[in-house]
């Protein structure tokens, strides 16, 4: 799961079947315990600064391959490799690559996974080997969705990777051929940075570099020395669905805190639908508004537990959309203030809930043990 769905959903389960009064006890009891944990205090920050960090590479890879290979990017205008999906696989129930780009001539694609930050190159061959037995049992459905009719044979594999992991990475790839009668072919792309970014593809294979390690014709012949990524055309996403929520925060206080400037209604305040519809108009790909649903309320859920935001009461709510109205706890009136207000110590409550999520699940295990999964309360509530 990404970001802090999983808390939220921990969250959720034990307001809705677990908070009697002993329980809530039981876990005030474990929290406390936690926050004087040492160690407990330690893995939660690790926990947070690390999902920060994967969500900032994983922005940095994906914004660079939509700036190359967008029309009139820098390797599109030279080649015939377009941009065609984010999150290509999604609908098909198959482990997703992050980036789909095609080719309009001899119609191939290239399926482009980012190795995660902690992720062992060993285990992203295998989810990408595991990929592709799904992308090859959808063929046509893919082919539908992408408006791009292409073969077995012409389903290429990236894997996008710090520099720095590149000869780990050659290693992993060389250790899989060798173990496997008829492997798939895949190649390294090392990316860096946003802007005067470079891709370029990776040959230098301890046992086997050179030219079988570069793609064929215009793509290779780029790539091969690599091309800087720069002044691009294309307004690129400020964020994606997986974005963690740390980094949401100042777009969307700002945003939201924006929305009323010059009008009666405070901007402090704003509504479920006018967050949903900013995440809608702002998050690329597919579904986008199911997304925009999916975000608005965890982001909601998550600003209202940490006591970011309050309901505005019906007699106060001067949005009148049809949609539940809220105000940020700030009594600033310049959007960037309240931003700063809200997220003043924002990392630091959120490390706070981790240890708290923690203490929940572990109340929820006991629970569970004493009562079985979705016990009747009534039955112990005294």
């Amino acid at each position: 799961m990404n970001t802090i769905e999983k808390e939220l959903e921990i969250l959720e389960y034990y307001q809705e079947e677990v908070a009697n009064d002993n329980y809530k006890n039981t876990k005030e009891d474990l929290f406390d315990n936690l926050l004087d944990d040492e160690d407990a205090i330690e893995a939660a920050e690790e926990q947070y600064e690390n999902r920060k960090e994967e969500s900032k590479h994983k922005k940095k890879v994906r914004t660079t391959l939509m700036a190359a290979f967008l029309r009139n990017g820098p390797i599109e205008r030279v080649t015939n490799w377009e941009f065609k999906r984010l999150f290509p696989l999604r609908t098909l129930n198959v482990d997703s690559a992050d980036v789909l780009i095609g080719n309009q001539t001899d119609g191939s694609v290239l399926l482009i996974i980012i190795l995660p930050l902690r992720q062992r190159p060993e285990t992203g061959i295998d989810d990408a080997v595991e990929m592709l037995e799904g992308v090859r049992d959808n063929n046509s459905a893919l082919r539908d969705d992408i408006g791009l009719d292409f073969r077995n044979d012409r389903i290429q594999t990236a894997i996008a990777i710090e520099p720095a992991r590149a000869n780990d990475t050659a290693v992993a790839i060389e250790d899989y051929e060798q173990s496997t009668a008829d492997p798939e072919d895949f190649y390294v792309w090392r990316i860096t940075g946003t802007e005067g970014a470079k891709i370029d593809v990776y040959t230098d294979f301890p046992s086997s570099s050179g030219q079988n390690r570069c793609h064929d014709g215009d793509l290779g012949q780029v790539l091969d020395p690599g091309r800087e990524i720069m002044d691009s055309p294309h307004v690129l996403p400020d964020f994606f669905y997986d974005t963690h929520h740390s980094l949401l925060l100042e777009h969307a206080v700002i945003k939201m805190s924006s929305n009323h400037l010059d009008t009666d209604v405070p901007n402090t305040h704003f509504s479920v639908k006018e967050m949903r519809n900013y995440f809608d108009d702002t998050l690329y790909g597919s579904d986008s508004t199911h997304k925009a649903s999916t975000l608005t309320e965890r982001v909601i859920k998550l600003w209202d537990y940490l006591n970011l935001i309050t309901k505005v009461q019906g007699s106060n709510d001067k949005i009148e959309d049809g949609s539940t109205a809220y105000r940020f706890k700030s009594r600033k009136q310049n959007p960037q203030n309240i931003h700063d207000d809200i997220s003043d110590n924002y990392d630091e409550t959120c490390i706070e809930f981790l240890v708290e999520s923690r203490a929940m699940e572990q109340t929820i295990e006991e629970f569970e043990e004493d009562k079985g999964v979705q016990a009747d309360l009534a039955a112990f509530g005294s």
